[in-house]
Order: C-alpha cells, then structure tokens, then sequence
C-alpha cells in the first residue's frame, strides 16, 4: 500500500506572514490538526501542538506570535509512492505524527499517524492477500 492511498489529499496553507491566530483559523475551518507555511514552497508546518506550546512558552495572545516562530522546519516529505510502512518508519524515526506528502517540490497533501491508524484494518488485508497469493506460489497453484 502505498501513501498516496491513505493520505488527505491538498495541504491548508498560510504565507509567511501569518500568526498563529490565522493559523487557528485556517486548522478550524478545514478541520486539520496543521497548516503549511507556504511561500513559494513550503516552508514548515504549524501543527495543533507547536500552538500550544507557543502560547504557553511566549505567553501573549496568538494574533502576536509569528506562524514561523512556532513552525517546525523544515517540513518533512514522503513521495505519494513511498510505501506506508516507509512513511510510518520515517514518522518514528523522525519522532514526528505528519509528513507532507510532495511530487518533488509540488506538495499533494498530508499523511498522518491518525491516517495509518485508520488503514490499518487495510493493511492487514493487503498482507494477508499477499502472503496468500506467495503460499499459492510455492504450491504450484
């Protein structure tokens, strides 16, 4: 299974120019847990938890604080045919919960820990429909 089966296809974006109030908004409106900051590009992603913690650590109201104080940068990305088992090790390794999902440098959406949970059922079919099609291999079926 590949990431482009799984993944929320489009990105939400901000410029570089918006606060976390405007990066609130747009995650509200959408319903998505993270924006991209997007100039020309993206630049980094502002998730539900870098706002928290930039509320709590900057104290002032989210209108005040930059999105690019607070985004993670830069952005980590997975090909839409890298294999889900290759997001999800990246998604450990990296200690991370989203990846943007880009075309060499044109972005096609967002693949989440909450994505590969919600497949997993998928998964489990795929390896089994596998190692079936491999058993009927080795017995000349």
């Amino acid at each position: 299974m590949q990431v482009r089966d799984v993944m929320t296809a489009g990105c939400v974006t901000v410029p570089s120019s918006a606060t976390l109030a405007d990066c609130v908004t747009r995650m509200l409106m959408a319903g998505t847990g993270s924006v991209i900051v997007d100039d020309d590009g993206p630049l980094g992603i502002v998730t539900e938890s870098d706002v928290l913690s930039a509320a709590q650590d900057i104290d002032e109201p989210l209108s005040a604080i930059p999105a690019h104080v607070a985004m993670s940068h830069p952005v980590e990305r997975i090909e839409p045919t890298a294999t889900v088992r290759k997001a999800a090790e990246r998604m450990q390794t990296l200690d991370i919960k989203k990846l943007l999902v880009a075309r060499g440098f044109d972005p096609v959406g967002v693949v989440t820990v909450t994505d590969l949970v919600w497949h997993f059922s998928d998964f489990q079919r795929e390896a089994g429909r596998l190692a079936l099609k491999g058993n009927a291999w080795e017995h000349g079926e």
